[in-house]
């Protein structure tokens, strides 16, 4: 399998239909299209932040992404963090090392923006994920989260 790691084209309609589809996989729901246009213009324009996709080149099908956002920290040497959300891979790439080369060039994007740790958010009902984080590296830790709803 050819894997491809880049942005998201937001003038190619098949990029935007497949990412959404994604969406759809990790939340059970697809986004507004434009709404959805307009947050990964933003997320591309921004030097601190990396919505990367993963594209099978032999298929052309997106077959994964990751959001990675880095912060300041004034802990660890007032050296930055990454947060990584919104991981998703397509249930036909899964088991097939897709997951592990994305958390590598994401990996590696972090370090060259000098981040001393990357902090890893995942929903709980992501039983297959919670398994295959460890191997790749990453110590379950509690956390918690207040969503503020309109």
């Amino acid at each position: 399998m050819n894997l491809i790691f880049r942005k998201i084209d937001v003038t190619n309609a098949r990029d935007i239909q497949q990412f959404n589809e994604l969406m759809d996989e990790l939340t059970s729901h697809a986004q507004d299209e434009a709404l959805l246009i307009k947050k990964i213009q933003r997320a591309n324009n921004s030097e601190n932040t990396f919505l990367l996709v993963v594209e099978d080149g032999d298929t052309k099908r997106l077959c994964g992404s990751v959001l990675a956002m880095i912060h300041d920290d004034f802990c660890e040497e007032c050296r930055p963090f990454m947060l990584i959300e919104n991981v998703v891979i397509h249930p036909d790439y899964r088991g097939k090392g897709v997951g592990r080369k994305m958390f590598e060039y994401i990996e590696k994007w972090g370090r060259a923006q000098h981040v001393s740790y990357a902090i890893l958010c995942s929903g709980l009902n992501r039983q297959g994920a919670h398994k295959f984080y460890p191997a790749i590296g990453y110590d379950e830790i509690k956390g918690f989260r207040k969503y503020f709803r309109e």
